[in-house]
């Protein structure tokens, strides 16, 4: 099974949901790359990556190629839900 981490970061320059739509669409290319959401309100990307596939500096690159700037140096790795079956999900069961 394979190491999915799931990420934020600042991105800077974006003024309109097209700005969204082209970070956003930049990132998916990127192979190891899925769930992505651009926010331009709290000016972020979130995405979920295999870190032996793509690299902070692809994402950097990624998002320099669309037009503008990604802060690596703020990545903010987020806590990666565990799935549970419908049982536990129902009982608020951890297990």
């Amino acid at each position: 099974m394979s190491n999915i981490e799931t990420i934020r970061f600042p991105v800077a320059g974006m003024t309109c949901g097209s700005c969204v739509n082209r970070i956003a669409r930049s990132l998916r290319k990127l192979d190891g790359v899925s769930h992505v959401r651009v926010d331009l309100r709290h000016e972020t990307a979130t995405l979920s990556r295999e870190p032996g596939l793509v690299t902070d500096a692809a994402l950097a690159a990624a998002v320099a190629d669309a037009g503008y700037q990604a802060d690596l140096g703020a990545l903010v790795a987020l806590p990666t839900a565990e799935p549970r079956g419908l049982l536990g999900r129902l009982l608020g069961s951890t297990r």
